[in-house]
């Protein structure tokens, strides 16, 4: 059983295998790694106050919003490209590392000379010049991942990814016990993302090698050209996650700043699900696109859109009816104002999900340019519903125009993708609705009994997976399917 689940784990034998290897190790990544992070942000925002707190959030949302000129889309062309064309594969990584660096460096002067006139929350711009360290250290780190990812190697991304929370961990305890201030945790992340940067390098010493005589400037032009579509594509996200928090350091004040921060740290770390399916699928996904081996693509598409819906069913339905409690729980009584914007963007998750998902898809068919007006407009429209509904609902009103944009764009991209391949989006979703109504009600009538709110969590997920036993929900047989291969 050892050598057959080191075979799953570390060797690509077949495109359904790897896959499995692929979540399995994004999962460590993303999900076991990002836990990791986010228990120390937990952990900091309860030492630090719903202030102190907001002022480091921010910081790095301010920070955020800048990011996207770090990455223009290049990430995720490098992981199209290469998985198409490997015998490429290191012109490509020069190429695109060496972009990366000028886009990196203006990025950096940006933040350090232009983020501070923007700020309103008293003591963020002071940490502002920190945060753009972390910005460098984190987008050279993501830029290692997307070629691990185009090699389908993503045991190396995990190591890389868990190493750096890891060390987040580590040294925001230290810091917090030195001096719990924004500031300290700060230093904290500088120096954890540099040595995750550092691991990267090293495992890539092969590509750095070659880095300078494998340049090529005739794929600079290629780049660009398909990623300024992509980056307009990622500006949803960074205004979603970024640009809320801007609006609302200018029309309220920190203490809102941190409530909102910690409803949105829960919805950032569930949000890394879909991305976990969506990358693991990637590769295999561009292949499929560059033969028009359509009915791989509507496969592929509706057997994850399959497992994305039976997981955010549940968290859904559970944030909303556990909200409360949940929040008391994460983050303490202070907190507890945040509830209602967290029940909101706990909804975002139907939408984010498959959206995700689709998002891949468009770029694997090289579309991004024709769905760039739609994300531009979507953008425009989160940042003009921030202004509209924060006055009046406060951080509430904020995670509302979330959900809208989410609802209104993701049903357009969806309808797009579908032009291409006529994939369904809701051909499973009968059994895992059902099932999460019946786990929503299940934890309604615990919580009102007074059991503690991680007993109802525990409680209510094995109902879940009960129901979706009982109702033979695919998803369940596919996993049946995968533990005798590695039992077997």
């Amino acid at each position: 059983m050892l050598r057959r689940l080191k075979s799953l784990l570390l060797e690509n034998k077949s495109a359904r295998q790897t896959i499995v290897k692929n979540a399995f190790w994004l999962s460590m990544s993303q999900l076991g790694g990002r836990g990791i992070r986010a228990a120390a942000i937990i952990y900091a925002a309860r030492l630090l106050g719903t202030a102190e707190y907001g002022v480091f959030s921010y910081a790095l949302g301010l920070a955020g919003f800048f990011t996207l000129f770090a990455d223009i889309g290049i990430n995720s062309v490098l992981t199209r490209n290469v998985a198409q064309r490997p015998s490429e594969a290191r012109e490509f990584f020069a190429t695109a590392f060496w972009m990366k660096v000028i886009l990196l460096t203006l990025t950096a002067l940006a933040i350090v000379f232009v983020a501070p006139s923007f700020s309103n929350v008293e003591g963020a711009a002071a940490i502002i010049p920190l945060v753009a360290l972390i910005v460098i250290f984190d987008n050279l780190k993501d830029f290692w991942n997307a070629y691990f990812r185009a090699h389908e190697k993503m045991e190396r991304e995990a190591f890389v990814t868990l190493f750096t929370n890891v060390a987040i961990a580590v040294l925001c305890v230290a810091a917090l016990t030195y001096a719990p201030t924004a500031r300290s945790v700060t230093y904290a992340y500088v120096g954890s993302v540099l040595l995750g940067t550092l691991a990267g390098i090293a495992l890539l010493r092969d590509e750095f090698v070659r880095v300078i005589t494998h340049f090529k400037k005739e794929f600079v032009r290629e780049i660009a050209a398909a990623a300024w579509a992509t980056a307009i594509i990622g500006l949803l996200g960074s205004f979603m996650l970024s640009l809320d928090i801007v609006i609302l350091g200018w029309l309220t004040n920190a203490s809102a700043v941190g409530l909102y921060a910690a409803a949105q740290r829960i919805i950032q770390v569930l949000y890394l699900i879909p991305s976990v399916i969506a990358s693991s699928i990637f590769p295999a996904l561009s292949r499929a696109a560059a033969v028009h081996d359509h009915d791989a693509e509507k496969n592929l598409m509706e057997r994850s859109l399959a497992v994305l819906f039976a997981v955010a069913l549940p968290l859904t339905v559970g944030g909303v009816v556990l909200g409360a409690q949940g929040m008391q729980f994460i983050f303490g009584t202070d907190y507890v104002p945040a509830t209602l914007t967290f029940q909101i963007l706990m909804a975002t998750l139907l939408f984010v999900f498959p959206g995700t998902l689709v998002g891949n898809f468009i770029l694997a068919h090289h579309k991004q340019k024709e769905v760039a007006v739609w994300v531009g407009l979507a953008a425009l429209m989160n940042a003009v519903l921030d202004y509209a509904l924060i006055i009046p609902f406060g951080i509430a009103g904020c995670a509302a125009a979330t959900l809208i944009v989410a609802v209104g764009f993701n049903y357009i991209m969806t309808h797009f993708a579908q032009r291409e391949v006529p994939f369904r989006v809701l051909a499973h979703i009968k059994t895992p609705l059902v099932a999460a109504l019946v786990m929503g009600a299940i934890a309604y009538g615990l919580s009102a009994l007074g059991l503690h709110v991680a007993t109802v969590v525990a409680l209510a997920g094995i109902a879940y997976v009960c129901m979706l036993v009982v109702l033979k929900d695919p998803v369940v047989n596919e996993a049946r399917t995968l533990l005798r291969r590695v039992s077997a």
